[in-house]
């Protein structure tokens, strides 16, 4: 169900830090610090191919910057290194256990590698390409979004370089072995039943209305005798096309990604992925991007990644979706750091830009700051489940004047949690079963005396003596709540009813 890497970059981040939520989160911390760093020096490949061609150019832009070397590179890859670090895309990500963080690390350092391959000769071109070919490849069992962004992105790489690549080939046996290594692995994955599991669950082609409509559109050409025409107009093999463009074109919504977002357990309230403030210098950056003489490689890298970060997220329900495609970063941060740097090269006012730009960026930020700290605890608690180790706690506490613990599963797969709180022993765990795996309303897990089920309040209290777990609305008026543990707007959020 889950790639297995992010469980394996925990292993020793538990084992030094003990099962609690630092341990957990700290790999994604780790490597979103990371990421920030390969970013920067990602950029500055990216902007030194032909770096004298490009430098020449932004030093006729921007005559006020230091030197007409390396300067300007390094500062728009300075930039977008900051701007990723300060990006409330990135550090909503970055400081929880979403794999997709880790994902866009791997996916950065894999193309500095790369990049530094082509620049390199003999034998640090197979360092190099190793290197790529590693992170790539361990991209693959990271998140599933990688599974579709990587091949795309790849593909582009190889094309845009084949002539160094063919000049080379000897150099490259050693990454591509390590490229069929991490394809073998991953092949009986994504094809057993198991593997699938999480493509059927979340991809729009599960859903079969489409195919409804379309027979009924069919009947209706029949009876207007336009039979052929109706077939090619509404051939259910075309039918999800228009659902895939529109899911595809939902990423791009200015609402979406300066204002809302989407569910609110992926941003702060009142703010968006990114900042408002990136918005000018993004389409400037874009603008700069397209019409500025810089090398067709950057180009090319930059805005392939660009268009196609949301392409697995596309195929999904539930779009737009930051998680699915924050993949994208950060390829924004880089428009908008080559937009400030040009715009600040072309205004006559260069203080008076600076001090405003720098004025509204600080507001920004730290109004994320509040946002985030202040109110999301609040407003969002719900989103983030909370409630959970306070329940699971509980219980543990009093469990032993009871047969048997009914924890309901409309509390969104609560065994992890009761599993994770309780800090259960998992050698004791499998032994009993281990987790059996039917989707989000599996009702057969179960360990020591807790029984993850849907309650059935009257009849299951006749069974045993038994303790309840679940939402408000799951019982009767009346019962005997022994406590209620409320969200942190006041909200009750789980009962916990027994019969003392």
């Amino acid at each position: 169900y889950k790639p297995p890497l992010y469980t394996y970059l925990v292993v020793p981040s538990v084992a030094v830090f003990g099962l609690n939520d630092f341990a957990v989160r700290f790999p994604s911390a780790f490597l979103g610090v990371l990421a920030v760093l390969f970013a920067y020096l990602m950029v500055k490949e990216l902007l030194e191919e032909n770096s004298k061609e490009t430098t020449d150019r932004l030093a006729r832009r921007s005559p006020a910057l230091p030197d007409a070397g390396g300067t300007r590179s390094k500062l728009i890859a300075l930039l977008s290194a900051f701007f990723l670090a300060i990006s409330p895309w990135h550090l909503q990500f970055s400081r929880v256990a979403f794999e997709t963080n880790s994902a866009t690390f791997w996916s950065v350092l894999g193309t500095w590698a790369f990049l530094k391959g082509v620049k390199s000769q003999n034998r640090q071109i197979a360092y190099w390409f190793s290197l790529a070919a590693v992170s790539f490849g361990a991209n693959l069992f990271m998140y599933h979004n990688a599974r579709v962004f990587i091949p795309i992105y790849s593909l582009a790489l190889l094309i845009l370089f084949r002539n160094f690549l063919a000049r080379n080939k000897k150099y490259l046996i050693i990454p591509f072995t390590i490229t069929l290594l991490f394809i073998a692995l991953l092949i009986p994955i994504i094809t057993s039943i198991s593997g699938q599991l999480r493509y059927k669950g979340t991809t729009i082609f599960a859903d079969v209305s489409p195919q409804f409509r379309t027979s009924s559109l069919i009947a209706q050409d029949q009876e207007a005798g336009q039979e052929l025409v109706g077939r090619i107009f509404h051939n259910r093999r075309l039918i999800y096309v228009p659902i895939l463009i529109e899911n595809y074109l939902s990423h791009f919504r200015p609402t979406y990604l300066f204002l809302t977002a989407d569910m609110e357990r992926h941003h702060a309230p009142q703010i968006g992925l990114l900042y408002l403030w990136d918005l000018p210098f993004i389409a400037a950056g874009i603008y700069f991007l397209v019409k500025n003489k810089f090398p067709k490689s950057t180009k090319v890298i930059i805005f392939w990644w660009f268009l196609i970060a949301p392409v697995a997220s596309s195929v999904t329900w539930g779009v737009p979706h930051s998680l699915r495609s924050e993949i994208y970063l950060p390829t924004y941060q880089i428009f908008a750091a080559v937009g400030f740097i040009t715009l600040y090269g072309v205004v006559r006012r260069k203080k008076i830009f600076l001090v405003t730009s720098t004025v509204v960026l600080a507001f920004n930020f730290l109004f994320y700051l509040h946002q985030y700290y202040v109110h999301m605890p609040h407003d969002f608690s719900k989103a983030w489940l909370y409630g959970r180790k306070q329940a699971a706690e509980f219980t543990e506490f009093v469990k032993g004047k009871y047969d048997q613990v009914i924890v309901s599963t409309k509390l969104e797969q609560p065994h992890e949690f009761w599993l994770y709180y309780l800090k259960y022993d998992p050698a004791k765990y499998l032994e009993e079963g281990g987790t059996v795996s039917g989707g989000f309303l599996e009702d057969r897990n179960k360990f020591d005396k807790y029984l993850f089920k849907p309650i059935e309040y009257e009849k299951q209290k006749q069974e045993a003596k038994t303790l309840f777990v679940g939402l408000p609305k799951e019982f009767p008026p009346g019962v005997n709540v022994l406590k209620q543990i409320k969200y942190l707007n006041g909200e009750p959020a789980i009962y916990i009813v027994g019969d003392e």
